[in-house]
């Protein structure tokens, strides 16, 4: 009998730290940051967008003009809604979501969103004054697409 004692006692050690651990498993993942952070306003310099845009490299003409901009300007681009409504059919984030991957490529809308605000951008204006332009510009209500 006195094995077994001995047993239940050694396990407590144990158990308490168990116990500890378990808190502060609990206490992390309770103050870990989400992996998606809603949309931050454009001023903060903080991308909603994350992911790198694609290489303009892989492309050529007006396309890879796209991607470029789109690499050098991020924040701008990053500002902007996409009317291809994009963020409705493949859950993108913004206009620059569209350069992180090939959608960019086959899209007339979102080269010429891009193209546009980066004339703006040249023109010295503002982030807020280049989304109210694209946003004129580029509004159309949107349509659900039809399989």
């Amino acid at each position: 009998m006195e094995k077994n004692s001995r047993k239940k006692r050694n396990l407590r050690p144990l158990a308490f730290i168990g116990g500890i651990a378990l808190i502060l498993a609990i206490v992390y993942s309770a103050t870990k940051q989400p992996e998606y952070v809603e949309p931050i306003a454009p001023a903060t310099g903080i991308l909603i967008e994350n992911r790198p845009v694609m290489s303009s490299a892989f492309y050529t003409g007006k396309v890879a003009e796209a991607y470029r901009i789109a690499a050098e300007i991020p924040k701008v681009i990053d500002s902007q809604f996409c009317y291809c409504y994009c963020k409705k059919n493949h859950q993108h984030k913004t206009l620059l979501t569209c350069f992180t991957n090939k959608h960019g490529a086959k899209c007339d809308t979102c080269i010429n969103e891009v193209l546009y605000a980066y004339e703006m951008y040249k023109q010295g204006k503002t982030i807020d004054e280049i989304v109210v332009a694209v946003d004129k510009k580029f509004y159309r209500p949107y349509k659900p697409q039809r399989l």
